[in-house]
């Protein structure tokens, strides 16, 4: 789900409350000023308004307007302080003039100022009961501060006062989607594209909803929609890329995220993603490359840094994977993911200290986390740790048993036989894993020649993505094997 629209939107809205002052025929600078129907430029209006109220002839009335048409085309601009500014003018001429309160709140929601902003709204509406703008306006102030209900409240109000208002569903469609009420987002996003055909934005909102009902059709469906209605809505090819990814359509998604990026190279979510759909595609080279060019349009760019250690992971290049995985715990000590894979990565190079603590710190986030918890104990157990079983019996209390991986727990502690851990892991994925734990096992029991056997089983029957398969590899490796 995106913002509301772009600041030519709102511009549009802008314009479009304004009243022309009391005279009977415009001059040139007034019908600039003005700029009815937005035909003239920001910088032109700003120049005629500015002749307007320099020019000493003009009642207070009239000065307001013009104070608070060149605040709309500082808007416009982007300029919001000075557009405060304007605002601030016209309504001290006239405090009973609506507009500029209603323009004064979307310039303090552009500044992210919402209480003000909301503030101004509320004053627009005393003045002006049904005045659509300046509902939707304070709904999306609430909107901006996670106030979701009391948005979805105004929003119902300007599609009370005009229910043929489609930005009004759209908007509360937002709300609802903000809310995990998919169906109503998709009632509201429906609503408006009933209203409006060609409503870009709205066929990519109702995408987004289906997306998260995991409805991937439903949403490639309405992401083509927008993508047909405007070839150039890079949002949209994003979208169905993401749809496509879902649907493990690397292909297609690949194809998505490189329309995206060809229509906007800075559109760094595009790039990560494109990075994502390779790395699964385990075309390792391209995924870092991605993620590199991700990284460099944003470098605080956290879950970069763990894709590109994820590539690196997959091509067995675990210093480099540790240091990016290192890179993005620096930016953000609550990246629990980066952990897990530190984790993971330092026990393929025998760095089990660090294993331990790494998944440690991932075990107390999400005790109900197994893998986490059985490569702790590997850790803890390879390290001479006197503890590992304790620790282990400790952590396994959060576990849901008896589903795999659990026999595995069970086998660590002495409870289960190799055997019978072998025999409960039913899938061909767990066969795998199973094949690989006993390998570890054998090893905390010095049992080398036994365990080569069963980590080259794991070599062979593992998906080369799964962590029991590049734990397998790095031990055979240490082994000699």
């Amino acid at each position: 789900m995106r913002a509301f629209g772009s600041a030519l939107t709102l511009a549009w809205v802008l314009a479009a409350a304004m009243p022309a002052p009391a005279l009977a025929q415009l001059s040139q600078n007034w019908t600039w000023c003005v700029n009815k129907d937005d035909v003239y430029s920001a910088d032109l209006a700003i120049n005629g308004c500015t002749a307007v109220i320099q020019s000493g002839k003009e009642t207070k009335k009239n000065l307001a307007i013009a104070f608070n048409d060149r605040g709309s085309a500082y808007h416009k601009k982007q300029e919001y302080d000075r557009a405060i500014s304007d605002y601030d003018q016209a309504t001290r001429l006239d405090p009973t003039y609506a507009a500029p309160f209603r323009n004064r709140c979307l310039a303090r929601t552009e500044k992210e100022d919402y209480d003000r902003a909301i503030a101004d709204c509320s004053q627009a509406i005393r003045l002006n009961s049904k005045y659509v703008n300046a509902f939707n306006d304070r709904g999306r102030a609430y909107y901006a501060k996670a106030d979701y209900d009391r948005a979805i409240a105004d929003y119902s109000e300007t599609i009370r006062l005009n229910p043929k208002y489609a930005f009004g569903y759209r908007n509360r469609g937002l709300a609802y989607y903000r809310k995990n009420d998919y169906d109503r987002a998709i009632a509201d996003a429906s609503e408006a594209i009933r209203l409006d055909p060609k409503y870009v934005a709205a066929f990519d909102d109702r995408g987004d909803a289906y997306f998260a009902k995991q409805d991937y059709d439903r949403a490639i469906a309405d992401y083509s929609e927008a993508i047909r209605l405007d070839p150039k809505y890079v949002a949209a090819f994003n979208d169905r890329g993401r749809a496509y990814f879902a649907k493990r359509d690397y292909d297609r998604a690949i194809a998505d995220f490189s329309d995206a990026i060809r229509l906007d190279p800075k559109y760094v979510i595009a790039v990560r993603n494109r990075g994502l759909a390779y790395l699964r595609k385990n075309e390792y080279d391209r995924a870092i490359a991605d993620a590199s060019e991700a990284i460099r349009l944003d470098p605080k760019y956290v879950a970069a840094f763990d894709d590109r250690g994820d590539a690196y992971n997959g091509k067995q290049d675990y210093d480099r994977a540790i240091a990016d995985y290192s890179e993005a715990i620096r930016l953000d000590p609550d990246y629990i993911a980066a952990y897990r894979s530190r984790g993971y990565a330092n026990v393929y190079v025998a760095n089990y200290g660090a294993a331990a603590s790494d998944l440690a710190r991932v075990v107390q986030r999400q005790p109900a986390e197994a893998y986490a918890v059985l490569w702790r104990h590997i850790a803890l157990a390879r390290s001479g740790n006197q503890s590992a079983v304790a620790e282990l019996e400790t952590d396994a209390k959060k576990l849901k048993q008896p589903d795999w991986p659990y026999p595995v727990v069970e086998l660590f502690l002495g409870r289960r036989t190799a055997e019978a851990m072998l025999a409960a892991s039913t899938k061909p994925d767990e066969k795998c894993e199973a094949q690989f734990y006993v390998g570890e096992s054998r090893l905390m029991r010095g049992e080398r020649a036994g365990a080569v056997e069963l980590l080259k089983a794991a070599v062979e029957s593992c998906p080369k993505d799964y962590i029991e398969y590049r734990g397998a590899v790095a031990e055979l490796k240490r082994l000699g094997q």
